[in-house]
């Protein structure tokens, strides 16, 4: 697990430069750095030791040198891999997962990346085909942010503030993006491949880009399609899914380090433990905290869940200050990001670091197995679609203006869902917060493209309601906010989090389960619960999802109250300068937005505050 950055431009990088970039990013790899230049091209490396602790080094050459490698990451079947790739001749430096990079290179060119299982982003360059590599792993686990200088070329880094200071030393001036926060106060996060400078890209999951002849080209090399296998038997199904997701947890258990896992309440941590357990036995080291004064603790729970496992359970108790930890991640996370639950996560990743370097996590289950209480929403909503009237009766429901968080609210957040197209459906089941028909009336500035198209055109395809629900939370929900969320967080404590339920594989085969396999009960994940229904307690079995997140609406009304009316409230707030300040006035004082999620819109605004005070 590293930090890289790297570019090829006109004229060559001072050391001093590439070494200031390094350093911003410290946090990332505290154990080594390296850096390599050949002429007008650059490479550079921060690591964390994860494999081959003496002998994986960075940057990593080919036998003869023409090739070197700046890697962030793991590649999970490395060993496989070189096994493989000695057969075919290549001679072996190191025993690290890295080195596989340049030799597949050299046999496969921009084909390599089918080769690998794992979560990466890397650079390569070939200094005989003068040709620069950049690729990304499938779901986008680790972060690659590059822009293109005004003087050609290009440079990129694993995050934005180590690339910001490349731009600097190139007298590169960057902008912020209306368009980004346009969205941002719809989504809560920017969505991917935006960033929060108009000047900046995120390089999408499952793609590459390269850099020839002054030339940029770009590449897809994966795709998750769905398709459903209605001749799958139930029992076959769970049968699959468990023997794979045994491998991918196997596969990540890979690790010249000690590795333990973040275990909650819930079925997908406790599943990766289940897993974990029947390969290491009762050494697995197992984390779980617990938050005071608060409903989030998950404690008890996950400690009986160890006990039945027989593994080890360490309690992490979180004392949160939160007006400094809102602060910490305006700081870290490089541009405006409001899923309050990162408040969790960065607290947590610190303790467990005390404590080791990698964890697993339970991160994708819900993506990739219907585990969120708005899919058995949306597939009930795709069949109510069809009904004659429905849609005028969700515009009726428009006009009840009563609490989300009610029996009644949700009926109508309901219906206001079914009459609609699936870009508002999506966000009123998701964020809830605000939509076009908002924002047309609220926005100062220039007119944005909207966010509901956007999302049409994420969503293009012919999908079930489940599955269009599904696909849009896995590359908008997962990619940019609960995988970024998890990168930096722990990336900020220099501890790396591996996700078993994001292997390709799995998630290959989970695309073919038919939709009434993975909704047809009022439960979330009734196929993964069915699968694992003995095999973990029932009261992990049986227990409803519960949200990893702060009571943030009541929080943002005491703890945070002063922090709030002193920044958002202020008549000079930046805020302001995008959105109608008389809304953000009424929307403090409960005036406006009581039906979505008020919490959620208060704290976004407050991030976005705190985020134009710092950078712009």
């Amino acid at each position: 697990m590293c930090g890289i950055i790297g570019g090829c431009l006109k004229t060559s990088v001072p050391v001093h430069d590439i070494n200031e970039s390094l350093d911003s990013m410290s946090h990332r790899g505290p154990d080594d750095s390296g850096v390599y230049q050949d002429g007008n091209v650059f490479l550079g490396n921060r690591r964390l030791s994860i494999i081959d602790l003496s002998g994986g080094h960075q940057p990593v050459f080919s036998e003869d040198k023409s090739v070197v490698v700046v890697f962030n990451g793991e590649i999970y079947n490395y060993i496989e891999l070189i096994s493989f790739l000695e057969s075919k001749g290549h001679v072996f430096k190191t025993r690290s997962d890295t080195e596989c990079l340049v030799h597949l290179w050299e046999d496969y060119g921009t084909d390599m990346c089918q080769f690998l299982r794992g979560m990466f982003a890397f650079a390569i360059w070939d200094s005989n085909k003068r040709e620069l590599f950049v690729a990304r792993d499938r779901f986008g686990q680790k972060p690659l942010y590059y822009t293109i200088p005004k003087t050609g070329g290009v440079i990129f880094a694993s995050e934005i503030k180590a690339l910001k200071s490349l731009a600097v030393s190139l007298d590169e001036i960057w902008n912020i993006s209306d368009q980004a926060i346009y969205h941002y106060l719809s989504l809560a996060a920017i969505p991917q491949p935006m960033t929060i400078y108009s000047e900046v890209k995120t390089l999408l999951p499952s793609h590459w880009i390269a850099y020839s002849n002054q030339k940029l080209t770009f590449g897809k090399y994966w795709e998750l399609n769905y398709r459903p296998d209605n001749n799958l038997s139930y029992s076959d199904a769970m049968e699959n899914t468990r023997a794979l997701i045994a491998e991918s947890v196997k596969l990540r258990l890979r690790s010249d380090v000690p590795v333990g896992i973040f275990l909650s309440s819930g079925i997908d941590s406790s599943i990766v433990a289940f897993e974990a357990a029947k390969i290491i036995g009762d050494s697995l080291n197992t984390f779980t905290i617990s938050v005071p004064d608060t409903n989030f603790n998950e404690a008890p729970v996950a400690q009986r869940t160890a006990a039945f496992l027989g593994v080890k359970n360490t309690y992490l108790p979180v004392e949160l200050d939160l007006e400094k930890d809102v602060y910490r991640i305006v700081e870290i996370y490089d541009q405006p990001y409001a899923d309050s639950s990162a408040i969790l996560t960065l607290r947590v990743a610190e303790l467990a670091r005390a404590h080791l370097k990698v964890v697993l996590t339970g991160d994708g289950g819900d993506e990739m197995f219907a585990g969120y209480r708005r899919h058995i929403s949306a597939h009930y909503l795709g069949y109510l679609k069809h009904w004659p009237g429905i849609g005028l009766i969700g515009e009726v429901a428009k006009f009840f203006n009563v609490p989300r968080r009610s029996k009644f609210g949700l009926i109508l957040r309901l219906l206001r869902c079914a009459g609609a197209k699936n870009a508002v459906r999506y966000l009123n089941l998701t964020t809830d917060m605000l939509l076009e028909k908002d924002k047309t009336k609220l926005w100062r500035r220039v007119q944005q493209s909207s966010t509901e198209s956007f999302l049409t055109e994420m969503n293009s395809h012919s999908l079930s309601g489940l599955r269009s629900q599904m696909d849009l939370d896995t590359w908008l929900n997962l990619v940019s906010d609960l995988l970024v969320k998890m990168d930096m967080a722990t990336m900020a404590g220099s501890l790396e989090a591996r996700s078993p339920l994001l292997d390709h594989k799995l998630a290959e085969f989970a695309s073919t389960l038919p939709d009434k396999y993975l909704v047809h009960s009022t439960r979330t994940k009734p196929f993964l619960r069915d699968a694992y229904e003995g095999k973990l307690p029932d009261e992990v079995i049986k227990a409803p999802k519960r949200g990893f997140e702060l009571p943030m609406a009541s929080i943002l009304k005491d703890q945070l109250k002063p922090m709030v009316m002193d920044t958002l409230g202020a008549t000079n707030s930046k805020v302001s300068e995008y959105l109608n300040h008389e809304f953000v006035t009424d929307l403090l004082a409960e005036k406006v937005m009581l039906d979505r999620n008020w919490g959620y819109i208060v704290y976004s605004l407050l991030i976005l505050e705190l985020w134009l005070r710092a950078f712009d």
